[in-house]
């Protein structure tokens, strides 16, 4: 929430620049136009300091409608607008009057710009959190807050490229729920879908890294993409994963279930990306690998031909 927060704050003081740089042209082209208008009939010098002082609040007012600044800027500018004028009177080369009338228009400035710019700031802030709200939306996935196949092509391409460019092996597990249709018949939806979030909560707890891509691709397959992972390691997260989801301790609702718990089958496969290798032929292989797991009996990993059984029992199956 934090991180988001921060985000959003950046993109809004990013925004205001942007707001405030595409008018400062119009701005400059105003001043010079206005100081034209003030100092051109000011041939005698003493009206000079008249005319310094009124270009003076000019400017600050242009400036508070112009731009969105922020309150604290806003008082320095006010600061410096008065100063002169304070000078000047002190000098005696402006009347007390003009003094007062500009102080009171620049600290009506001050309070109109401070009142406009949170304004315009509220409606930048409502604005790119909306648009924020819509990129997650379409890129995660609403049950689970993992990412939705969208968020995985997204996430995963940029991975796979910069893998693909450092020569480093990526790996890819893909989990799917053992007869998961029969805990929906047997318990009902609701239930069901509190079973997706727990094991994707116990997804989330097994891949940590900030590299690591975590994703819902389907009803009940889960997808984890791994960046500068080796075969033992792979495994070894493939292995914390099943357990896992067994230690959920969600009797199982299908008399054909291998065990007593609710239980995932997982295809494993891992690639060093050469230049011309396409990431859908990743998927394809951590599919048929899927595939092979099914069909051994399920509640077990496949990688590489080999099967290992839950309890972490190896046994070789070339299939």
């Amino acid at each position: 929430m934090a991180d988001r927060e921060i985000r959003t704050e950046q993109q809004v003081k990013d925004k205001i620049k942007a707001f405030n740089k595409q008018r400062a042209g119009l701005l400059f082209a105003f001043i010079i136009f206005i100081g034209i208008l003030i100092f051109s009939p000011a041939a005698e010098a003493e009206a000079l300091p008249v005319c310094l002082t009124v270009f003076c609040s000019a400017i600050f007012l242009l400036c508070g409608a112009a731009f969105v600044i922020s309150f604290r800027d806003l008082l320095l500018l006010l600061i410096v607008t008065t100063g002169i004028p304070a000078v000047l009177l002190g000098l005696g080369q402006i009347r007390f009057e003009l003094f007062l009338i500009l102080l009171l228009t620049n600290v009506g400035t001050v309070f109109t710009a401070s009142i406009t710019g949170k304004a315009v700031t509220r409606s930048f802030t409502n604005e790119i959190e909306e648009i924020n709200r819509l990129k997650t939306e379409a890129t995660t996935d609403a049950l689970t807050h993992l990412l939705n196949r969208n968020g995985l092509e997204q996430a995963a391409g940029t991975a796979w490229a910069l893998c693909k460019r450092d020569k480093k092996k990526v790996g890819v597990i893909l989990a799917d729920i053992d007869y998961f249709k029969s805990y929906n018949d047997t318990l009902g939806h609701p239930e069901g879908d509190n079973i997706l979030r727990q094991v994707a909560d116990s997804v989330k707890s097994c891949f940590r890294r900030e590299t690591d891509i975590i994703s819902r691709i389907g009803g009940d397959e889960f997808l984890i993409f791994l960046s500068e992972v080796n075969d033992d390691r792979i495994l070894e997260m493939a292995q914390s994963l099943s357990s896992s989801i067994i230690n959920l301790k969600v009797t199982t609702a299908s008399e054909n279930n291998p065990g007593d718990f609710l239980s995932v089958s997982i295809g494993v496969a891992t690639s060093t990306p050469q230049p011309d290798d396409l990431l859908v032929d990743l998927y394809k292989a951590v599919d048929k690998a899927l595939y092979r797991a099914k069909r051994a009996g399920r509640n077990c990993i496949s990688f590489h031909d080999k099967l290992i059984q839950s309890g972490c029992l190896w046994r070789h199956h070339f299939l």
